[in-house]
């Protein structure tokens, strides 16, 4: 599918996309641009024994009258006489087919799903169709399975349109098209099994395509541009609406391109992945707090959570400036985080993947004077069993503990018979889990706090 491919503008960073920008948005292709240009596709049949143009055009074409089209674009003479063996361009819209399927993997959130003026209830298994725009608002996620075992992952905040989902029946194989018209998707792309089959990406500004890999595509919505960048594989992108005609790059795993409106075509090496520190610990915080490993080329980072390696069933993501990211709670379970950086050039690096386990467990305490004494009181969030532990050290935070009692149920002890003196004393907790299959247990402590004990 990559021959003859060129790639027609060097890698000059993305500061030289500005200068198109103004430009650019005065001459930006509309939907109808995009759809002519799908429309002079072709596809190259090879003559079979047996075969004529009148009975391929009755068995396989729209309209039995397209053969004309055919004889025409192909200069055939005679089209009763065709060689065994010669190569014949068909225009892809000529060609019958039948509808392909796609059906909804995984969703999370508010999103949408609708057909015309109809819209699907979101369900597990619904059968997505051509025509199709699906919208995800934020906080909400979304993945399609098609036919062929490729995938289709949105985010938060994107909007696509599902423009071909077709089996041509001609050459057994299939026709995919999404447009992007906000936001991101991921595509991981089954390797495609005939020479004949297309997976293709549109947005307003660029089309892609690939014949099996893991890459993403993102419109950036203040400036327009297009970002497309490949993580397994490799991915032929064009500025434009034509794969054939206009700039064209190739871009191999580690390397994205930018396409401006203006017609601007721009390489660039991702970032290697970044290094999550201490990724394996338990997250118990009502947070998730994630740690990256400082680099001077990442201005920030994207952190996406997922219930499954595959990265299917979405459950979070934020993008942050800075190394430290926090996620909003989720439940306990066992789960995948997969981060990237962010270049200044506005490029999203490649990924590390870790998995880590989310259990919740939060602890605090206080201690005040009451009519019987010195109250030490304990709180915190977590499902499961939960034991406390009490320690109070007189003089200094590395005595040895004066009180020292474990396996309380309780939250409160009340302590009458305290000297005068300075204290300090902090409160643990041992969480059990629900959960049967991970019967690991939680240990945590508060921070020493001072007392003061004059009576």
């Amino acid at each position: 599918m990559f021959e003859g491919f060129r790639e027609l503008i060097p890698s000059l960073g993305l500061r030289l996309l500005a200068s198109f920008l103004i430009l650019g948005l005065a001459f930006a292709p509309n939907e109808t641009a995009a759809q002519k240009s799908t429309d002079t596709e072709q596809i190259v049949y090879v003559f079979k024994h047996g075969d004529t143009l009148f009975n391929l055009a009755n068995k396989y074409f729209r309209k039995q009258a397209d053969y004309i089209a055919v004889q025409r674009i192909n200069r055939i003479a005679n089209p009763r006489q065709i060689p065994v063996g010669k190569p014949i361009r068909i225009p892809v819209y000529l060609l019958k087919y039948r509808p392909s399927k796609a059906s909804l993997s995984a969703f999370r959130g508010d999103v949408s799903i609708a057909i015309g003026s109809r819209n699907l209830a979101p369900a597990r298994g619904l059968n997505v169709t051509e025509g199709s725009q699906i919208n995800t608002a934020a906080r909400s996620f979304l993945t399609l399975e098609l036919e062929d075992g490729s995938r289709i992952s949105l985010p938060s905040n994107s909007q696509v349109r599902i423009t071909r989902l077709r089996h041509i029946l001609l050459t057994d194989s299939v026709d995919y098209e999404i447009a992007v018209d906000k936001g991101r998707i991921r595509s991981k792309v089954a390797p495609l099994q005939k020479k004949a089959d297309r997976y293709r990406v549109r947005t307003p500004v660029a089309v892609s395509a690939v014949r099996g890999t893991d890459y993403r595509t993102r419109v950036d919505e203040t400036s327009g541009i297009t970002f497309s960048e490949t993580v397994e594989g490799e991915v032929v992108v064009s500025a434009g609406g034509s794969l054939v005609s206009g700039p064209i790059v190739s871009i191999p795993a580690g390397t994205g391109a930018a396409a401006s409106a203006a017609g601007a075509l721009v390489k660039e090496q991702l970032l290697s992945p970044p290094e999550l520190l201490d990724p394996a610990k338990v997250q118990s915080e009502t947070e998730l707090r994630f740690a990256v490993a400082p680099r001077t080329a990442a201005i920030g980072h994207r952190i996406v959570i997922a219930s499954d390696a595959g990265f299917v069933d979405l459950v979070a993501e934020v993008q942050e400036q800075g190394t430290l990211i926090n996620l909003p709670s989720i439940p306990n379970g066992r789960y995948f985080v997969q981060v990237t950086a962010l270049g200044a050039d506005g490029f999203e690096g490649m990924p590390a993947t870790y998995s880590f386990k989310r259990q919740l467990s939060t602890l605090g305490g206080s201690a005040d004077a009451g009519d019987f004494g010195y109250r030490f009181k304990w709180f915190g969030e977590g499902e499961g069993q939960r034991f406390y532990r009490l320690q109070i050290l007189k003089g200094s935070k590395t005595a040895i503990p004066i009180i020292d009692e474990a396996g309380l149920s309780t939250d409160t002890i009340t302590l009458s018979d305290l000297e005068d003196g300075e204290y300090y004393w902090r409160v643990g907790v041992i969480q059990l889990s629900n959960d049967p299959e991970d019967r690991e247990a939680i240990e945590k402590w508060t921070d020493f706090d001072k007392l003061t004990v004059a009576n």
